[in-house]
């Protein structure tokens, strides 16, 4: 089997590229060919711009790949086009997003739960879903549809309260305070990269995938208080933390206005709960393999190789916060 992926050089492309390589398939990478990412020997790499009508539409029907892993369609024009391309697909996995549900509060969002999209992302989204279940139910178009949660892994930093941040990770080792927003009982429920990218490679074969969607998220959902401690255990250090009101952290945005790293993240991550109902995809067989705190270990692991973790100080941005914190009450 041929398969396409449609954006496979960055952060989950990747794994799916040598999962596929994996198992004898053979693969075609369709990217900008502005990222730079080592991938197996024997892929091939066509380059489009998906914005440009009718690029990738073209190319595909050049090279008739028998299936596609779409990890790069934000808007129905991007998807329109191969839709409607003289194309002989056996299978086409599109990546949406957990987003789509907007602000879940304490519920546990199921594939039948319907989507309340604010964001020109998340409506992007939520437009392809549609324009894929139409094309499936009206021409049999083969289309599958992952709404993936929160990944993480090698490739990419992890999440904290200022965004995907690596510096809090030597704050944890030298037994600074890390800072987690409000309560710390937000919860989250992340998936290992390679987890995600063996459910794309499940559902480009499944025959019960196509004309439906399925949340991809981990096993484990944790509430940050627990989140963090799967990273202190991880790196084998006690967990020192803070808590601070997410509505402290709207009040005093002035304070780092003018820098790069900032807590703007934390104002509005307390608030999305990131939580999701997986038994449709786990009922078909699926299941992720990585615990939390296995996964933590492999990114530091790969951060510490390439050295991307930034040293800590008595002076960082948390010191400030923390003091500013403190002086206010």
């Amino acid at each position: 089997m041929k398969v396409a992926i449609l954006g496979g050089t960055r952060f989950i492309g990747p794994a799916v590229v040598r999962q596929l390589v994996a198992q004898g398939r053979e693969v075609e990478v369709y990217h900008r060919g502005k990222s730079n990412c080592a991938l197996p020997e024997g892929v091939r790499h066509v380059h489009i711009d998906r914005d440009i009508p009718g690029q990738t539409a073209a190319a595909l029907v050049q090279h008739r790949p028998d299936a596609v892993i779409d990890l790069c369609g934000y808007h129905p024009h991007h998807l329109e086009e191969v839709v409607r391309a003289d194309l002989k697909l056996s299978r086409y996995v599109f990546c949406s997003s957990t987003a789509v549900y907007g602000q879940i509060f304490e519920t546990l969002p199921d594939e039948l739960t319907r989507t309340q999209p604010k964001s020109d992302y998340e409506i992007g989204k939520v437009a392809c879903e549609n324009l894929l279940l139409i094309a499936h139910a009206h021409r049999g178009f083969p289309a599958a549809i992952a709404r993936l949660g929160h990944p993480y892994g090698p490739l990419e930093e992890l999440m904290y309260s200022t965004g995907r941040d690596s510096l809090f990770i030597d704050r944890l080792r030298k037994g600074r305070p890390i800072i987690i927003p409000s309560a710390g009982d937000t919860r989250i429920q992340p998936i290992y990269v390679e987890d995600a990218a063996a459910a794309f490679v499940f559902m480009l074969d499944h025959p019960d995938c196509p004309g439906k969607c399925f949340n991809l998220a981990g096993e484990e959902v944790l509430p940050h208080d627990d989140y963090f401690a799967s990273f202190a255990r991880a790196i084998g250090v006690p967990l020192v933390a803070e808590h601070i009101p997410g509505e402290w952290f709207e009040a005093n945005a002035s304070r780092w206005s003018d820098l790069k790293r900032n807590f703007d993240f934390a104002a509005v991550w307390h608030r999305y709960e990131c939580a999701f109902n997986v038994i449709a995809l786990k009922s078909l067989g699926f299941k992720c393999k990585t615990c939390h705190d296995a996964g933590v270990a492999k990114t530091v692991k790969w951060l510490d190789e390439r050295q991307l973790i930034p040293q800590s100080s008595d002076h960082d941005l948390e010191d400030d916060v923390l003091a500013a914190w403190k002086d206010s009450h």
